[in-house]
């Protein structure tokens, strides 16, 4: 074991394969489902255990909003408040900057300053970077996402440089701010969160790189790969993924933000991306697709698609399926019920559906995880 900046970080074949953050240790690789609100839709903290879940991914725009931070902090913190032992990230709100603003065309401006968002006739109010750094600390996670400028997809050539440059500067100044705040909250090494800053650039490689290296000249603990890296056809630029992972050096944590369907998550790591986040088990549960293997997943090639089925629960064939989801599933939800039962509860639209349906997807991420990092 190698100590790597200020954590504990066990290594195999020049690979960090378990991070210490806060006294606990983080097996990687590891899949994060999205509990954006506190919670994975559908399914409570226990649920997420018994499903082999080892962490999860909050949002802190959306804590910053309801219940807010005085609420977490007379908690401990926003683990204590959902009662969840596993690594717990907070997203920067980076995202929300994009959807709210560039997708959904709610009033907003983006500057160097900051987004100052205008909601609901109320005064204007700006997210910073610094406020972005504070609340995360108040949220209590074990890893804080700086603040960045997300590019687009259909950004110009100028535009993609400026969210860059923009993601760069913010960068900075979440550093100072994560600094200052160790400093007032007197949190030791052994004691403090790790922080990670986001590689932008969309599918320009001399971005990418001006952005890798402006970020390591900072120092961080990790680095994600930000932006949209998907086709026409939904499928991941696995080229410019790979193009990615070499940029971040192989003694820091790589983090894929928000992807992605489980063969790219096998491809994924090995490329070198060691933390992996996604919405969609929970959402393609809620949706009535489950995932299921196409043999035993320790002898399949995990980072091929057809290694893999999606079943559209709902039809009509599954009416009298006697057989659980999966055979190769030990899930809550294989072990006690049929597929005949699941497609009855989403005929019937009973929300048990939702939860049985969730556990089950969440519980495959996890055996491609335990797969690959075997």
């Amino acid at each position: 074991m190698r100590s790597i900046s200020c954590y504990n970080a066990k290594t195999m074949e020049n690979r960090i394969t378990e991070v210490k953050i806060k006294g606990q240790v983080h097996k990687l690789p590891i899949f994060l489902p999205d509990a954006t609100r506190a919670v994975t839709k559908s399914i409570d903290s226990l649920d997420m255990t018994a499903s082999n879940v080892r962490g999860a991914v909050v949002n802190t725009y959306h804590l910053m909003t309801e219940p807010g931070t005085d609420v977490l902090q007379k908690f401990g913190g926003v683990k204590d408040f959902m009662n969840y032992e596993g690594l717990v990230v907070s997203d920067s709100g980076g995202w929300q900057v994009f959807s709210l603003i560039h997708r959904s065309g709610l009033p907003g401006k983006i500057t160097d300053e900051g987004v100052t968002f205008s909601l609901g006739g109320a005064k204007d109010q700006l997210f910073s970077p610094e406020k972005s750094i504070k609340v995360q600390f108040d949220i209590g996670s074990d890893i804080i996402i700086c603040l960045d400028d997300f590019t687009p997809p259909e950004a110009s050539k100028a535009e993609n440089e400026a969210t860059v440059d923009r993601t760069t500067l913010w960068a900075k100044r979440c550093k100072r701010e994560y600094e200052n705040q160790l400093i007032k909250r007197k949190l030791s090494t052994d004691e403090r969160p790790m922080i990670f800053a986001v590689v932008q650039g969309h599918k320009d490689k001399d971005l990418r790189k001006k952005s890798a290296d402006s970020l390591k000249a900072i120092g961080f603990d990790g680095y994600g790969f930000g932006g949209y890296l998907i086709d026409e056809s939904g499928n991941l630029d696995l080229e410019m993924s790979k193009y990615i992972a070499d940029l971040i050096p192989s003694d820091r944590i790589k983090f894929a933000l928000g992807f992605g369907k489980p063969w790219d998550i096998a491809s994924l790591y090995k490329m070198g991306w060691d933390i992996f986040d996604c919405t969609l088990p929970t959402r393609d549960a809620r949706h009535m697709r489950l995932y299921t293997f196409s043999g035993k997943p320790e002898e399949l090639d995990l980072a091929k698609r057809e290694s893999y089925e999606l079943l559209s629960i709902n039809r009509g064939k599954f009416v009298e399926d006697q057989s659980p989801i999966s055979p190769y599933c030990s899930c809550h939800t294989c072990k006690n019920y049929s597929r005949a039962y699941i497609n009855h509860l989403f005929r019937i639209k009973d929300t048990s559906a939702y939860r049985l349906a969730t556990i089950h997807n969440l519980w495959t991420y996890n055996k491609v995880i335990e797969v690959i990092g075997s």
